[in-house]
């Protein structure tokens, strides 16, 4: 009996010994992991960091004579142009890179002047610090994105995709409208251009918009997924 109690105790000991020596692997595989996960995390912080400080050089030499960004007024205020101030909106740096590398609406394409490279770090710099006016929609604001919802779809949606959406008018014409499933723009940008208009792009909607009307706009846009 006693012999019996004996293996029993020491059966029960091993198992412990044995479940804690798994236990140990387990969470020694998991901090291995997560150190791993840091290590890669750190890495490419770094990359960034220095794909930005070069970018923000090549930036100055090709880019700053027609866009605005950080501060630094490319043009004066008075020119209406398609061009948008980089600090009012936020790009998805694909889509920098998509405008980089076959040009946009009176923009040429930089293959030529630039290395792939240079490109890459170009378009870190504006993915990474374009958009410092740029700011979440106030959850508050749930009426106003409804109504800039349905105002967005009968005035807007011809030329500019949004919430997954392509434009649904002809590719010649909706190519020149913002796409907003890849660019965030401010919502004093937004009012500005429905105020305004762009020369003959895109008419300008003071008259048939009330003020309201236009910041529900300007909400919706810069509320809605997809970028």
């Amino acid at each position: 009996m006693r012999r019996a109690t004996a293996c029993a105790l020491l059966l029960m000991l091993g198992l412990a010994l044995i479940a804690a020596g798994c236990g140990s692997d387990a969470a020694r595989r998991q901090r291995e992991q997560e150190q791993r996960a840091a290590a890669r995390a750190r890495a490419h912080a770094a990359l960034v960091a220095r794909q930005v400080a070069a970018g923000r050089g090549l930036f100055g030499a090709h880019c700053a004579s027609c866009h605005t960004i950080e501060g630094h007024v490319a043009h004066p205020t008075f020119i209406e142009s398609p061009i948008p101030n980089l600090d009012e909106v936020k790009p998805r740096q694909e889509y920098v890179l998509e405008r980089i590398h076959i040009g946009g609406y009176d923009m040429p394409s930089f293959d030529q002047e630039m290395t792939p490279a240079q490109i890459e770090e170009v378009a870190a710099y504006v993915a990474n610090v374009a958009g410092s006016r740029v700011t979440d929609t106030s959850s508050s604001e749930a009426s106003a994105l409804a109504e800039g919802r349905q105002i967005f779809a009968a005035n807007c949606a011809g030329c500019h995709g949004i919430a997954g959406k392509q434009p649904t008018n002809r590719p010649e014409q909706a190519s020149l409208g913002m796409d907003f499933n890849r660019v965030k723009p401010s919502q004093r940008l937004v009012i500005a251009r429905i105020t305004r208009g762009i020369n003959e792009d895109m008419p300008s909607f003071r008259r048939r918009l009330t003020a309201a009307q236009k910041h529900a706009v300007a909400v919706y846009v810069t509320a809605t997924p997809g970028r």
